[in-house]
């Protein structure tokens, strides 16, 4: 395999997929993309104006090169059949929302074809059925970003908020790359039957508390924080959340007691010396993809639930450690680096639990523990602890990289 060439078509593909419905399935981005279509190459003039922007959109949305070929061909086939079956599909507001602004970007470079697009544009409107206020939100907001007037667009935003609407912020950047806004919040706190979303930058001055019943998403949204969020029985997930703890007076910056299910995909936590990141004393964890930095006081993740799933996650700077287990936990770990945490048992991670553990291709850099296990340190030697396929590099002491675990239970390469 040529590494350099792999490297520089993966980057490729993480530059293309932008585009904010890029992770559905294949069958929703086909008819997704049959809808902008009909705009874009339904008409010998929109298909001289538009095409070029349309395959853009193609390339970031990622439809494959079959899906795309089919378009053009459904069109002047099928037409009556397919454009049924995409308004089954985009059948939701955010899919809508966000059709809606992808048909407005078309639309902004239509000068021959204007007059086609523009009927286009008001069947979709219509069949969707959008309220007038919608339509104007709309009609404002592409108006807004063709002009480049971030204030004009923030009015408009807010003017759609007041009218019980919403629109996420994802959609709202995809729409006008160079739009941004501010929240600023002090405590928050989230009811039985509440559901609170944060999408968009945020400064929270205070705590989040989520009561049993509430819950919490946040979803792609960049938070700067001096407090903590803590539930008893709330539901949290955070997905392509993006978190600088600035200021933290508890030993963690999140605190679950009573939680059925954690889930954290693809998300930055920094918490800047402040704290440990995250304690949880039930349920399960589910860790994904993720980053962890600056952890100190506290291990990074305390857990005493039932069980941890973490997958492809990193860590760097923890000053006590990155992974605690106790009671009963179990935990299955797999391809994540660990760099430069500090502990006095199990520099990375430590386990007085008496459950299985599993711990599969993780890298350990730079690992230091005061006493035992630079790396793992597992208090009690028992059937159900096993360590596969990892790589300790520079871990000191050397000697007791992995400590507890019987001979036949571990595979280690050590640098």
């Amino acid at each position: 395999m040529d590494i350099l060439e792999y490297l520089k078509k993966r980057q490729s593909e993480l530059e293309y997929k932008s585009h904010p419905m890029s992770d559905r399935d294949e069958s929703f981005k086909y008819l997704y993309c049959y809808g902008l279509g009909v705009m874009a190459v339904g008409n010998l003039k929109a298909v001289t104006e538009l095409q070029s922007c349309f395959e853009t959109m193609l390339d970031s949305i990622c439809i494959s090169q079959k899906s795309r070929s089919q378009i053009i061909v459904d069109i002047n086939n099928y037409f009556d059949f397919r454009i049924a079956e995409f308004f089954k599909k985009v059948n939701n507001k955010e899919t809508q929302y966000c059709f809606m602004a992808d048909i407005y970007k078309l639309y902004r470079l239509s000068l021959w074809s204007q007059e086609y697009c523009k009927g286009i544009l008001e069947n979709y409107v219509k069949v969707f059925r959008f309220s007038d206020v919608e339509c104007t939100f709309f009609e404002k907001f592409n108006k807004a970003a063709k002009e480049n007037d971030v204030e004009a667009a923030i009015k408009c935003y807010r003017e759609f908020q007041n009218e019980g609407y919403d629109i996420s912020y994802k959609i709202l950047v995809y729409f006008f790359p160079e739009f941004y806004m501010e929240e600023h919040y002090e405590n928050i706190n989230i009811r039985a039957g509440q559901t609170v979303i944060l999408d968009k930058p945020v400064e929270i001055d205070g705590n989040i508390t989520i009561e049993r019943g509430g819950s919490l998403l946040i979803n792609g949204a960049s938070i700067t924080m001096k407090g903590m969020i803590k539930t008893t029985g709330g539901r949290v997930r955070l997905k392509e959340a993006r978190v600088k703890v600035k200021e933290c007076e508890e030993p963690y910056w999140m605190d679950f007691k009573e939680t059925a299910v954690a889930n954290i995909e693809n998300s930055f936590i920094d918490c800047e010396k402040n704290c440990g990141f995250l304690r949880q004393e039930a349920g399960r964890l589910i860790i994904k993809e993720s980053e962890i930095r600056k952890t100190a006081i506290e291990r990074a993740i305390n857990f005493n639930g039932l069980s941890f799933l973490i997958e492809n996650t990193r860590f760097f700077n923890n000053d006590a450690g990155a992974v605690a287990l106790f009671g009963s936990a179990k935990m299955t770990m797999s391809r994540c680096i660990f760099n430069e945490s500090v502990a006095d048992y199990g520099g990375a991670i430590q386990s007085e639990s008496i459950g299985s553990v599993k711990i599969e291709n993780c890298i350990f850099n730079k690992c230091r523990a005061v006493y035992l296990g630079s790396a793992v340190y597992f208090k009690y030697q028992k059937f159900g602890q096993f360590v596969s396929s990892c790589e300790c590099n520079n871990c000191i002491p050397a000697g007791t990289e992995i400590f507890n675990v019987y001979e036949d239970d571990f595979e280690l390469t050590v640098r």
